[in-house]
């Protein structure tokens, strides 16, 4: 095995370094509704992110385009994130659009048939899994810590690194593989976000790594929030 290779697994494990890690990874790039936006990296991301757990996990479900409504993402939510036990992980990963309660599936035409946070914090507060968390590319996602809104849900022992502020869009680049959000978030949990070299990366260090890296390639206009 090659000695890079050796690094990326032990940064991997001893940032996800429990038993078992379980990912769902969704991707939208195409929306039924042709009034809604098309977005051109999503389903990368969700493919990149997937294509890494799996150097460390069997247990990683990806869904893209047509196949991510909200009865998909829901069922897969669900038959991942039951099967983890106490001291296990598990992960969400979502790029696509968003909206201040929460991800948009693929089917969404109204705010009344979006997948809402509360409906994914649901399916997480209900694993055994020790740790949690949620990583979405998604316009407004910073919306979930706003104090004043009545929907507000609670977050429990989850983890959230959303990729802007809820008045913000996600932004996405012709020139990169990735939305700016994921590029840094997998450049970090390869090994780059390790800045003191102590082979392990922290979830400060990671937020602060992609946070300093998409504030800087948007010229801030995009801040992510953890």
């Amino acid at each position: 095995m090659k000695p890079n290779l050796v690094f990326f697994f032990f940064l991997l494990t001893s940032f996800f370094s429990y038993a078992e890690t379980f990912v769902v990874s969704v991707g939208i790039g195409n929306y039924a509704d042709k009034k809604v936006k098309n977005l051109a990296k999503t389903e990368k991301d969700a493919k990149a992110i997937s294509q890494l757990f799996k150097h460390a996990t069997n247990n990683v479900a990806t869904l893209t385009g047509k196949y991510a409504t909200k009865k998909q993402i829901l069922k897969y939510l669900q038959s991942q994130f039951s099967r983890a036990k106490s001291g296990d992980k598990i992960i969400f990963f979502f790029s696509g659009h968003g909206y201040p309660g929460g991800f948009c599936p693929h089917e969404m035409s109204r705010v009344e048939d979006g997948l809402t946070y509360n409906e994914v914090i649901k399916i997480m507060h209900q694993s055994k899994a020790s740790s949690k968390f949620i990583f979405a590319d998604a316009c407004y996602s910073g919306a979930i810590r706003q104090n004043n809104r009545t929907d507000k849900p609670n977050v429990g022992n989850i983890v959230f690194f959303m990729s802007s502020r809820n008045n913000e869009y996600s932004i996405e680049s012709p020139y990169l593989a990735n939305g700016y959000f994921t590029k840094y978030l997998l450049k970090g949990l390869r090994g780059a976000a390790d800045l003191n070299r102590d082979k392990k990366i922290t979830a400060s260090e990671l937020f602060n790594y992609v946070s300093n890296g998409v504030k800087t390639q948007t010229h801030d206009k995009q801040h992510p929030v953890m």
